[in-house]
């Protein structure tokens, strides 16, 4: 069995930011040279997730808007955990939008359902995070 480890790096330029990581983790595949197997990626940090959704802004949105109103930004003041920092409710927004996926690979594919994609989800941005893309297989 084969296996490859990569890490993907991400700064975004907003606090809560929805991306799209397919091809950077398709390019992880190919240079695995792995046709048959499993492809995990996780966020390694606790303010971010990695999720599957379709690619559509308007869901993009949906998903921003329903997120702040479960954990919103501001008041900071309303969570016991900020004090040193501001980020409470980034760490209740990765528990609800989870750590990682893992997804078959066959014949050298991600094996997706119909309109699946991978998604890095930031939700306390403006600093350097990094994903971890771990593929085992033959």
């Amino acid at each position: 069995m084969k296996s490859i480890r990569k890490y993907l790096y991400f700064n975004t330029d907003k606090r809560m930011e929805l991306i799209n990581i397919t091809n950077q983790v398709r390019e992880v595949l190919q240079e695995s040279g792995i046709k048959d197997g499993l492809c995990l990626v996780n966020a390694m940090h606790i303010t971010a997730s990695v999720f599957i959704n379709d690619d559509e802004s308007g869901l993009h949105q949906d998903y921003k808007k329903w997120l702040e109103e479960l954990a919103p930004h501001e008041p900071v003041s309303q969570y016991a955990h900020n004090g040193f920092e501001d980020n409470a409710d980034a760490h209740l927004k990765r528990q609800i939008m989870g750590r990682e996926v893992v997804v078959a690979v066959t014949d050298g594919e991600l094996d997706f359902g119909p309109w699946e994609q991978i998604f890095y989800g930031e939700f306390d941005g403006k600093r350097r995070k990094r994903v971890l893309v771990k593929i085992i297989g033959e």
